[in-house]
């Protein structure tokens, strides 16, 4: 999806309403085919381009069911770690808070190339935490924005909370040769957050499971001086 010639207004207010909007296409809307990819584990996403003057965000609408509660999921986003393992090439993140803001100072990038950017991430409501750009620290991207929703599911046939993940996000990562090169690749490596997370929260269940296992085992093991004979 594409909008084009957008008036030069308060670009995140009004690119941020347009995301939303486009959002507003919930998971009992989708098409028998995405329904089917929902419910087997996968993403669905659907790309998103919003053009006003020489700027141009790219991004996009996502939709994933997460084995995991609502509470648990926001909690995420306290822990500095979890963003190196989310975020592709994230070299640095650091938290900082003011008052209910959090602020996520990021440095991403290769052995060659370094970019560094800061989040304002906030929790609009209990389901719900927004983030955008602070223009007033370095940047290396010219802007971006987004949201994360969670709407608690059904819990699943073994008894998991469930939960239906909408992740938005618009990034504009500036104009000239960098556009040309990498704006696909951008998109293509934000949309891939969704699927991420899955794969976090399935090597913590794994590692759930082999800690109980443990436990077992250590409680059914043989008492071997038991039977030598006294």
């Amino acid at each position: 999806m594409k909008l084009r010639a957008i008036p030069l207004l308060a670009s995140v207010g009004l690119a941020a309403s347009l995301l939303v909007g486009v959002g507003a296409a919930r998971a009992d809307e989708l098409s028998l085919a995405e329904s089917a990819r929902l419910a087997r584990g996968a993403t669905v996403a659907r790309h998103v381009t919003i053009e006003h003057g020489e700027h141009r965000l790219v991004g996009g609408i996502t939709y994933t069911v997460l084995h995991a509660a609502p509470e648990d999921l926001l909690r995420l986003f306290d822990d500095e770690t979890a963003y190196r393992e989310l975020l592709p090439r994230t070299k640095e993140a650091k938290i900082t808070r003011d008052g209910a803001v959090r602020h996520l100072s990021m440095r991403t990038g290769n052995a060659v190339v370094d970019g560094v950017y800061t989040l304002y991430l906030q929790q609009s409501s209990p389901q719900e935490l927004r983030f955008w750009l602070d223009p007033r620290a370095p940047h290396d991207i010219d802007d971006a924005y987004g949201y994360f929703r969670f709407e608690a599911l059904p819990r699943g046939a073994d008894g998991e909370p469930r939960t239906l993940l909408t992740y938005a996000i618009a990034i504009d990562i500036g104009a000239g040769i960098v556009r040309e090169l990498f704006e696909e690749r951008v998109r293509a490596a934000s949309l891939a957050l969704p699927q991420a997370l899955v794969a976090r929260l399935a090597r913590a269940r794994d590692e759930d499971r082999d800690r109980d296992r443990g436990k077992d085992g250590a409680q059914k093991e043989p008492d071997v001086l038991a039977a030598v004979p006294r």
